[in-house]
């Protein structure tokens, strides 16, 4: 029986029409010889392509007119490449997924260059891999780096920029229907909750180990000048109007967690998120959560500068 990983490069080969490699090489190089679009070019489905090819091959992408037929017959083996990538923190890959993502931000998903079922069958297709790592989270306890919350929510992030798909992305996260999806969303609401330095699920940074809370508007890539597609930002504008929403979420990840080792990390989560400030000169766990729903879509709607998060 096929994997889901598997399964999920079938339906990409066939969505993407890329089974039949191209009849010949018209795309010109970038400070390099063809040998690595010729290894490209042969690759049958199934085979695994050199990431070192994959990533000169993003300069040809980034910096040169793209052969269309190519790019088709390639992109499966970028998929599984930047997938492995997320899955799997060992996976060496030098300057492919900074280079694929900054390809993907620059060439908005190749518009014009791919049909708009193309577009969309990448989207998915990463938009899957993402929600697998959500599902395979188990902890609500990190210190130092690396760890698996950094990876899925830098994904997160970046798939706002690249693709137009986030509520439904979002939406099947936030259903908490899954142990992991459950997890993640505490993780990911901890960094909404508290200050960088009193966050029971990630230890304060230290020199040594690095670690600390994950950066809510981090971006992968080579890109600083990036930003969240529109009507991304207009989703999460909406979604995060109503703190008792995502409160609700919460409420739902602690009925999930009921059997699970982090239940007590998620009920204190849930009950910090609802505390008011104690003084009125002080500001309250809620007070904070509410800040930050209203600041950070307006973040990710702009290039990267210096934010003053709520803190």
């Amino acid at each position: 029986m096929a994997t889901a990983i598997e399964q999920r490069l079938n339906d990409i080969y066939r969505r993407l029409g890329s089974v039949t490699p191209p009849e010949s090489i018209t795309q010109s190089v970038f400070e390099t010889d063809q040998l690595h679009l010729e290894r490209l070019a042969a690759l049958g489905p199934g085979e695994r392509a050199s990431v070192w090819d994959l990533a000169d091959y993003m300069d040809e992408l980034l910096y040169r007119d793209i052969q269309t037929s190519l790019l088709v017959h390639v992109l499966p083996s970028c998929l599984r490449s930047w997938d492995e990538y997320l899955r799997n923190e060992t996976f060496e890959c030098p300057g492919f997924a900074e280079g694929f993502y900054t390809v993907l931000e620059k060439k908005d998903t190749f518009a014009g260059v791919l049909t708009e079922d193309q577009r969309q069958a990448v989207w998915e297709f990463m938009s899957g891999s993402i929600l697998e790592e959500i599902d395979a989270q188990d902890g609500l306890r990190f210190e130092g780096y690396p760890a698996a919350p950094y990876r899925w929510i830098r994904a997160l992030m970046t798939h706002g920029v690249i693709a137009s798909d986030m509520e439904r992305l979002w939406m099947d996260w936030w259903s908490v229907k899954t142990i992991g999806r459950a997890v993640a969303a505490v993780q990911y609401v901890s960094c909404l909750v508290y200050p960088k330095n009193a966050n029971p699920v990630f230890a304060p940074h230290t020199r040594e180990k690095g670690g600390g809370p994950p950066c809510l508007w981090e971006f992968d890539g080579y890109s600083n000048d990036c930003n969240w597609k529109a009507q991304n930002v207009e989703f999460l504008q909406k979604f995060f109007r109503d703190p008792k929403m995502v409160i609700s979420v919460i409420q739902q990840a602690v009925d999930r967690l009921s059997q699970n080792s982090g239940f007590i990390t998620a009920q204190r989560l849930l009950a910090d998120s609802q505390l008011p400030s104690a003084n009125l000169k002080g500001r309250g766990p809620a007070e904070t959560l509410s800040e930050r729903l209203l600041a950070l879509p307006e973040i990710l709607a702009e290039p990267l500068n210096t934010y003053l998060w709520p803190d």
